[in-house]
Order: structure tokens, then C-alpha cells, then sequence
């Protein structure tokens, strides 16, 4: 019955070591993947834009205007810029920014981001 009981343990250990040194990696890469991102607090124009721009020029700076859930205080200026996102104008929950196809992915990881949009020009005239 010991014989039994070594060898089964024998046997998970020569499965269980290989499988940690496969999935741990595979976890931690599927953790960091820049692809994760959530486009649904993006209007429909900057999602395009983001998808033309990964093919075509991921570095190229898109301007956006951005909302959050409160008013924005140092600290969440912070965290987007941790981003990778440079802050333009901000009054209260809304700011202008720009940043590229990465950056505009992590932000909208930030659960304090309500929604993004492809920045608009103000005709004034």
C-alpha cells in the first residue's frame, strides 16, 4: 500500500512540475498583454481609430476627451498619466488628452474612466 501511495505521488510530481512551469508563464503573459482593454468606455470613432492605428502607426497620437466618475483631483491625473497619457485641459469630471493606441488602451482599464471619445474641433465661427 506505501509502494502504492510513493509511486502515485511519484507520478503527480513528474505532471505537476512541468504543468506549473507552462501555466505560471502563460498567466503572467496573458496578465501583461497590451490587447486587454476595455472598448466599450470608448465611442465609436476612437475604437475604429484604435484599430486602424495598431495596423497601421501604433505610436501615432490620437486626441481624446475623456469623462470620469468624479471630479478629478491630483490623484487621478496621476493615474492617467501612468498611462502613458498627457493631460491637456480638465474641468471637473471632463479632460482633454493625447496619447497612443497603447496608452488609450490602459486608461480605459482605470475604473474611474466613464468614457473616451476622438477629440472635436470647435468651429467658433
Amino acid at each position: 500500500m506505501q509502494n502504492l501511495l510513493n509511486n502515485t505521488i511519484a507520478l503527480l510530481e513528474m505532471i505537476a512540475i512541468p504543468v506549473l512551469f507552462v501555466s505560471i508563464p502563460l498567466m503572467i503573459l496573458a496578465c501583461s498583454s497590451s490587447s486587454e482593454y476595455m472598448p466599450e468606455k470608448m465611442d465609436t470613432p476612437l475604437q475604429q481609430k484604435i484599430r486602424q492605428l495598431e495596423k497601421e502607426d501604433p505610436n501615432a497620437i490620437i486626441l481624446i476627451t475623456g469623462k470620469t466618475s468624479t471630479p478629478i483631483t491630483e490623484e487621478i491625473i496621476t493615474r492617467i498619466k501612468s498611462t502613458g497619457i498627457t493631460t491637456e485641459s480638465i474641468i471637473q469630471d471632463i479632460f482633454t488628452a493625447s496619447g497612443n493606441v497603447e496608452s488609450i488602451k490602459k486608461i480605459t482599464l482605470l475604473d474611474f474612466i466613464v468614457f473616451l471619445e476622438i477629440a472635436k474641433k470647435l468651429d467658433i465661427n
